[in-house]
């Protein structure tokens, strides 16, 4: 049978196979396949745009254009998103003209999404008024709006979105700090699922301005996802209600003294929650956390004030799998039971105390520690650690790392104005398969770190040194000892000066990766050179295609 024969049923049936990028040129071919790739099922996943901003020759204003009524009638897309656009100094007739044309995509289409671009004022209110059996029967809303007005006065617009799951609402105000006093819009949504309320583009909470959301939640009983942008006057009703289907948290927030959030309170009302991410963490907040929240997994904290009272005395996060604390200050010499976590993080904490934090973690598996002078913690038990990202600042490594590690087989230690003792450390990690060492303004010396490692650590099959003002250093027979090993598949250093009688190494067949940068070369008899030259490199793979040099060229 020809491609011209085939029923419209079954080209539709493999061209949803394509995403849409893929079939859009197939719409060329001829006009049945144009009627398969634009049919209703099919264009169910597309958006249309009823209305769109141009920008004026020079950027000074933005009109608005709308999208002609007969593109609307006479379109036989079943379309499921739609999009609409307006200004502030947008006539009455262009927001008719969008009302309209949305009546009439409505009676066509089995509408599902909508996204609104469009200033705060009367003009939002009446869209939401006019389309509120559309917004009672849609499922996804997404809505970026904002002000310039300093003294934004308006009714309370409350929206009944029954068949609402997912909601996205940004704000974008100038620099001068909106006071209104309550919020403009509340959103009662008893099947949403995931909300994402944010303050202009910034996902964290700097360079943002501060202010009364215009938009609040009411009821949402089914709510497993938030991200909130939280102003300290914000969202009290809210965060009094039941949130037993919350599992998913995070939350940037601005500290007020005069407006203390009732963390106690909020936390208590959350008892499923499974994941935290947070900024701007103190004692108070962490108590209540570990209080109410005891199915909690994740937790990630940034900015984190402990200097209080919370880790005063012995604390225990029961079913805590992955915690982060960043940038933080605590004060404890006490004990943290953590008896199923497997992934710490764990950078710029400093401890004010004399004596460090115990950490009693004896299912952790992957640790990624940043460590200053002070110290911080220790490990009292012993962890199957398979995967261990050390960065030392000025600091000596710390002696609970000075015990076996069998599990051990990803290491990865940076060094910054430091020198650690890491020929020591290295034969406490033998099944190591993965080694990465990167030292800047630290001059290592590896011949002993490499003898310990050649000597202890059989199952090696990637290594990369790195060394940054100044380079790392190592001697000809080490260097040349480092390609004797069977095992190595992967082999990178940049920034090295080897020094001694160079000889001819020879690379194993084994070896798939090789890659040398700003190798320094201090050979007694021909003097100093640099390897490669500054311009350039060497790379060496198994597969010529990716190579700057070929493999006999590397020989």
């Amino acid at each position: 049978m020809s491609w011209d024969c085939l029923p419209l049923e079954l080209l539709e049936h493999i061209f949803q196979k394509l995403d849409f990028d893929e079939r859009k040129p197939l719409s060329l071919v001829c006009r049945r396949w144009n009627q398969a790739v634009y049919s209703r099922p099919l264009c169910r996943s597309l958006c249309i745009e009823l209305s769109r901003g141009v920008w004026e020759q020079g950027g000074v204003a933005e009109q608005v254009t709308v999208v002609d009524d007969a593109v609307v009638e006479a379109s036989e897309r079943d379309y499921r998103t739609v999009y609409v656009k307006w200004c502030r100094d947008t006539s009455e007739e262009v927001l008719t003209s969008i009302s309209r044309l949305l009546g009439v995509l409505d009676e066509k289409c089995l509408l599902e999404g909508l996204i609104i671009d469009a200033p705060l004022g009367h003009g939002l209110c009446e869209f939401f008024r006019t389309h509120s059996e559309l917004l009672a029967r849609i499922r996804k809303l997404q809505v970026s709006t904002g002000t310039k007005d300093n003294g934004l006065k308006a009714d309370v617009c409350v929206l009944k979105m029954e068949q609402l799951e997912t909601l996205f609402w940004r704000e974008i105000v100038s620099g001068v700090h909106v006071h209104n006093k309550g919020p403009l819009f509340v959103i009662d949504a008893p099947k949403l699922h995931t909300a994402i309320v944010k303050f202009g583009d910034s996902d964290l909470d700097r360079r943002i301005a501060w202010h009364n959301g215009f938009m609040e939640l009411g009821q949402c009983a089914s709510l497993k996802t938030l991200k909130v942008h939280l102003h300290p006057r914000m969202w009290n009703s809210f965060f009094k209600q039941s949130l037993e289907a919350l599992e998913d948290l995070t939350i940037y927030h601005r500290v007020e003294d005069e407006y203390a959030r009732d963390w106690d309170s909020m936390f208590s009302n959350m008892p499923n929650l499974a994941s935290l991410r947070m900024r701007k963490v103190n004692d108070v907040i962490l108590n209540a956390i570990n209080r109410h929240c005891l199915q909690l997994r994740v937790l990630l904290l940034d900015n984190v004030d402990l200097t209080d009272g919370f880790l005063s005395v012995d604390r225990i996060f029961p079913r805590l799998e992955h915690l982060r604390l960043e940038t933080a200050e605590i004060h404890s010499n006490k004990t943290l039971y953590l008896p199923v976590l497997k992934d710490l993080e764990w950078f710029n904490v400093k401890n004010q105390s004399e004596q460090s934090l115990t950490l009693a973690a004896p299912m952790l598996r992957t640790l990624r520690q940043t460590r200053d002078e002070a110290p911080d913690f220790i490990l009292t038990t012993k962890s199957p650690l398979e995967k261990l990202q050390l960065d030392l600042h000025e600091s000596d490594i710390p002696e609970h790392f000075f015990q076996p590690f069998p599990n051990m087989r990803e290491l990865s230690i940076r060094v910054s104005s430091a020198c650690p003792e890491l020929d020591r450390m290295i034969p406490h990690f033998r099944n190591i398969t993965e080694f990465v060492l990167i030292a800047y303004n630290a001059p290592l010396q590896c011949d002993q770190l490499l003898n310990e490692m050649l000597k202890h650590c059989n199952n090696v099959t990637s290594m990369t040194l790195c060394g940054f003002s100044p380079n790392l250093e190592l001697s000809f027979p080490v260097f040349a000892q480092i390609f004797r090993n069977p095992n190595l598949k992967s082999l990178k250093l940049f920034g090295l000066t080897v020094t001694g009688n160079s000889f001819p190494v020879q690379i194993h067949p084994g070896l798939e990766t090789f890659e040398l940068r700003q190798v320094k070369v201090m050979d007694v008899a021909f003097g100093a050179y640099v390897f490669p030259s500054d311009d350039s490199r060497v790379v060496c793979l198994k597969s010529d295609e990716c190579c700057s040099y070929s493999s006999s060229d590397c020989e």
